[in-house]
C-alpha cells in the first residue's frame, strides 16, 4: 500500500484537476475595510509553488549549509498564511523532517527548549515577527527569516528540485508538539510515515464531499497550520480538491457571513466559543441565521459546545457535525450532525482502531466512566514515548455511553483541560506551583477553564482579608506563569478567586474536583470573560 502524506495528496490532485482553485485569498479594500475580490490559486498553481519552496530551501539548507536530508528542520509561523503553507510542504518536499512550533512574539528560548533537545533540529527558520524573540535569539542552531511572499522564490535563480528520499513506513516524517505544556515545555511527537498516512486517511473521509460532482468550498477558524488539527485538515482537503478559503485572523460573523455569499462556501470549520457568538448574533437577525442553515455542515472540535447550542441549532435547521480526536492520533469519533441526531452523540470514527475500558479512580466520586484508548496495534497509535507501560496510548478523555456505540465527552483524567481554540493547559502543573510557593496563605487550591481563553486560579485562602490574596499570590507565581504559552498562563491576579476555607468540592479523601469545582463556579468565570468567551 502507497503511504499517504500531505504533499502527495496535493500531487495527486494537481494532476486530476490542474485547473480547480485550491485556496481563495480575499482581497480586502483598505478604505471600506470589505472584500473586493478574491485571489485564486490553482491546484496546480499550489503545486508549483511547493516544488519552488522545496528547491529553495534544499539550496540554502543542503548546498550551502551543508544540512542533509532528513535532518530535523525547526520552523515558526503564526500559520495562516499561504506563504507558510508553503513553507511547511515546501521544505517537507526538499526530504527534510519537519518540526513545526508555535510561539508568541516575546517567547523566551526556555519554552521551547525541551522541544529543540528532544528533536535535535539542524536549523530553525522563523517569521520575521519572532526574531527579535529571546527564542530566536539564543536557539543554538542557524537561524534563517521564513520568506516574506510567494514571489522571492520566483525572483531568485531557479534552482533544481531534488530527488525525495527513500523512507520506510517506520522512518519519522514530521514532528508535531502538544498545544499545552509540562513546567512550561511542549512535548514532541514524532508522527512516522505510517502514522501520518492514518491521519491522512482518516481526515480525507471526515471531509469527502458533499456530492460526486461538487467541489466543497471551506473556511476555517483562526486556524493555524502549526496545530495539528490545521495541518491535516489542509492535507485532506487537498485529497479531495476541495477549496479553502484563507482569511487573515479570526472574522467576525458579519465578515463570515459575507466570505460564506460571496464565495459560495459550503462548509465551515470553528472552534466553539466562535460558533456561540455567531449564533448570539444570528438568534436576532433572520439573514445569519438562514445562511447559516444553508451550509451543508458547520463542524467543531477541540473544546465542547454547550449541548443548548446544539439542541437550538437542531431546532432552526443548523448541521451542527462535532468531531473528537487528538494531535497525538488524529480523528477518533465523530456526531452525525443535528439534522440526523439531535442530540449530536459520538461515535466511532470510520477506519478508527480505539477502545473504551472503565476509568477507576480514588479522585472521582462518579462510575460509568470510560477512557478512550488507542491499543499499539492501531495505525494512529503515536510513538513509543507517548506510550503507557501497557503499550496503549491513553487519551486521558473521559466519556460516557448513552446508547449503544454513541458516548458523550465527561472531560478529562484531572491534569489537563481543553482551552478556548483546543490547546491543553497543565491544570496540575499550575496547581503544584501554587502550593509550592503559597502553602502559608492558601489551604487548598485548584485551575478551572475548560473551554475559555485563559485559566482561573481558585484558592481557599487563610486570611480573613481575602481580597488582599490575590495579589500576593500572583506575584510569587508571574515568573513560572512568563515561560508559558498565553493559554496557560494566570495573566493578571484578576484570574485569581478567592474562597472562605471548605468551599471547594473535594471527595470522601479529600481531593478538590476540578469538574464539580468548574460547575460551581460558572457564573463567576462567566463574569471574567464575559466579553470574550460566552456572552
Amino acid at each position: 500500500m502507497n503511504l499517504r502524506n500531505h504533499f502527495t495528496n496535493v500531487e495527486e490532485t494537481a494532476s486530476r484537476h490542474t485547473s480547480r482553485v485550491a485556496f481563495k485569498i480575499p482581497q480586502v479594500n483598505k478604505e471600506t475595510n470589505e472584500i473586493d475580490s478574491c485571489h485564486d490559486i490553482t491546484c496546480s498553481q499550489y503545486l508549483l509553488d511547493i516544488e519552488r519552496f522545496a528547491a529553495y530551501w534544499y539550496h540554502v539548507l543542503s548546498d550551502v549549509a551543508g544540512i542533509p536530508q532528513r535532518s530535523v528542520i525547526a520552523l515558526c509561523f503564526e500559520g495562516e498564511k499561504y506563504v507558510d503553507i508553503l513553507h511547511v510542504y515546501g521544505i517537507f518536499r526538499a526530504g527534510y523532517i519537519t518540526q513545526v512550533i508555535t510561539l508568541f512574539p516575546d517567547a523566551p528560548y526556555d519554552l521551547i527548549r525541551g522541544a529543540f533537545e528532544s528533536a535535535k533540529p539542524r536549523a530553525f527558520i522563523f517569521e520575521s515577527l519572532y526574531k527579535d524573540s529571546g527564542a530566536v535569539r539564543n536557539a543554538p542552531m542557524p537561524s534563517y527569516e521564513a520568506l516574506p511572499s510567494v514571489d522571492v522564490v520566483y525572483s531568485d535563480i531557479e534552482h533544481p528540485l531534488p530527488q525525495f528520499p527513500t523512507v520506510e513506513a517506520e522512518d519519522i516524517a514530521i514532528i508535531a508538539q502538544t498545544s499545552g505544556t509540562s513546567s512550561g515545555v511542549s512535548k514532541v511527537i514524532r508522527g512516522s510515515y505510517r502514522w501520518l498516512d492514518a491521519k491522512c486517511r482518516k481526515a480525507s473521509v471526515r471531509i469527502a464531499p458533499s456530492s460526486p460532482n461538487k467541489q466543497d468550498i471551506y473556511i476555517r477558524g483562526s486556524d493555524s497550520i502549526a496545530f495539528a488539527g490545521e495541518f491535516i485538515f489542509l492535507a485532506a482537503a487537498a485529497y479531495h480538491g476541495a477549496c479553502v478559503v484563507l482569511t487573515n485572523g479570526q472574522t467576525t460573523t458579519s465578515e463570515l457571513v459575507a466570505l460564506i455569499k460571496q464565495c459560495n462556501i459550503n462548509k465551515v470549520h470553528q472552534f466553539p466559543e466562535l460558533i456561540e457568538k455567531h449564533f448570539q448574533v444570528a438568534r436576532i437577525d433572520p439573514d445569519i441565521l438562514s445562511t447559516f442553515a444553508g451550509l451543508d455542515v458547520l463542524a467543531y472540535g477541540g473544546s465542547g459546545l454547550r449541548a443548548s447550542e446544539e439542541v437550538w441549532a437542531a431546532q432552526n435547521g443548523i448541521n451542527i457535525v462535532n468531531g473528537f480526536g487528538s494531535i497525538e492520533c488524529g480523528l477518533l469519533l465523530i456526531s452525525q450532525g443535528t439534522r440526523k441526531d439531535p442530540r449530536n452523540l459520538l461515535r466511532v470514527f470510520p477506519g478508527a482502531t480505539l477502545k473504551f475500558v472503565p476509568f477507576v479512580s480514588h479522585d472521582l466520586d462518579e462510575s460509568g466512566l470510560l477512557e478512550l484508548v488507542i491499543p499499539p496495534e492501531a495505525p494512529e497509535c503515536p510513538d513509543e514515548s507517548r506510550r503507557a507501560e501497557d503499550g496503549s496510548f491513553h487519551t486521558q478523555d473521559l466519556f460516557r455511553e448513552i446508547e449503544p456505540g454513541a458516548y458523550v465527552h465527561c472531560g478529562r483524567t484531572g491534569d489537563w483541560i481543553n482551552m478556548k481554540s483546543s490547546e491543553l493547559c497543565n491544570a496540575k502543573g499550575i496547581e503544584d506551583n501554587v502550593r509550592e510557593l503559597c502553602s502559608d496563605i492558601i489551604i487548598g487550591c485548584v485551575v478551572v477553564g475548560e473551554g475559555r481563553p485563559s485559566p482561573v486560579l481558585i484558592v481557599e485562602s487563610q486570611s480573613n482579608k481575602s481580597e488582599e490574596v490575590p495579589a500576593k499570590i500572583y506575584r510569587r507565581i508571574a515568573p513560572f506563569h512568563a515561560a508559558r504559552h498565553p493559554h496557560e498562563r494566570i495573566d493578571s491576579e484578576k484570574m485569581i478567586i478567592t474562597v472562605p476555607q471548605r468551599t471547594l468540592p473535594r471527595t470522601a479523601k479529600g481531593t478538590v474536583q476540578r469538574g464539580k469545582a468548574e460547575a460551581i463556579f460558572q457564573k463567576d468565570l462567566d463574569g471574567l470573560f464575559n466579553c470574550s468567551t460566552f456572552g
